[in-house]
């Protein structure tokens, strides 16, 4: 098992080719196969503001756009959230949601207040449909209020060595919430450590029954998942400010697995395949 730390100073620009970043301690690297450049292929098309390939066994810097720039994110932020209630909650407890989380506005699971349902069904419902009410439920329950949980959000962040990350939600609406596409390929990296999240973000569609016998059958916001790509997650997000985002898990044909993040698109679903599909010709393991 290698460990390593993350470097404070990156550059902001195209990312030199074949470049392994260390990374903090809190990521595990699980190889010292570092993917290798096989020729020199025109660069993928990407005009989204922020873009990064990351190889995830070695963290290996595949593909950069503008890596450090902090820009809003919009629900990506749920990967902490869900990070976060995974480690410090039990997650067959049931929540009863409180009245407050009923009105948060955007994509919503449409809970009910009294409703009563357990965390570990709350994650699906945050992190396959995109519930704003679900995150903020799991906020409140975690930690009482909002704003609370927000500070433990901000104190991982630190923790993981995110230094261009600052949360003030947990649901991703607000435009000062903002962060690098580095920065969330370290998060999406650490949060694919855990199986629980791996195994939500990667179904289509499932059905989730509340403790009060209340059905929902939730759908992936991400058109990705089956694809031609082998895609597997991992989460999307949308504003008018964030503009058009999705990270993406992607397999190829030897097992090896890639971390892609597409931030304020126009089209994020066919940059993150243009990415994809670039890497795939144009790296061997």
């Amino acid at each position: 098992m290698l460990l390593f730390l993350i470097p404070t100073l990156l550059s902001s620009f195209e990312v030199p080719a074949n470049h392994n970043f260390q990374i903090n301690p809190a990521f595990q690297v699980v190889t010292s196969i570092v993917p290798q450049k096989i020729k020199k292929e025109f660069k993928p098309v990407i005009n989204a503001k922020s873009a990064i390939a990351m190889d995830l066994d070695s963290h290996t810097i595949l593909y950069g756009k503008n890596i450090n720039e902090a820009v809003p994110f919009a629900s990506i932020v749920k990967l902490m959230v869900a990070s976060l209630i995974i480690e410090e909650n039990n997650l067959d407890e049931i929540v009863t949601i409180d009245n407050a989380s009923t009105k948060i506005e955007g994509s919503k699971v449409y809970l009910n207040a009294g409703e009563k349902i357990t965390y570990r069904d709350l994650l699906y419902l945050m992190l396959i449909p995109s519930g704003n009410d679900a995150a903020h439920a799991l906020a409140i329950a975690n930690s009482g209020s909002s704003a609370k949980f927000v500070e433990k959000m901000n104190y991982k962040a630190k923790l993981l060595g995110l230094k261009n990350t600052i949360f003030t939600d947990p649901v991703g609406l607000s435009a000062d919430q903002k962060s690098s596409s580095l920065d969330l390929t370290n998060l999406t990296a650490y949060a694919l450590q855990k199986p629980l999240i791996r195994n939500i973000i990667n179904h289509k569609q499932i059905t989730i029954t509340s403790e009060n016998g209340i059905t929902r059958q939730i759908k992936n916001t991400n058109k990705l998942l089956n694809s031609y790509l082998d895609v597997h997650g991992v989460k999307t997000g949308s504003t008018d400010e964030a503009g058009e985002c999705v990270i993406s898990l992607a397999k190829n044909d030897q097992g090896h697995e890639i971390i892609t993040v597409i931030l304020n698109s126009k089209d994020r679903f066919q940059e993150s395949k243009t990415l994809i599909d670039w890497v795939w010709h144009s790296y061997i393991w």
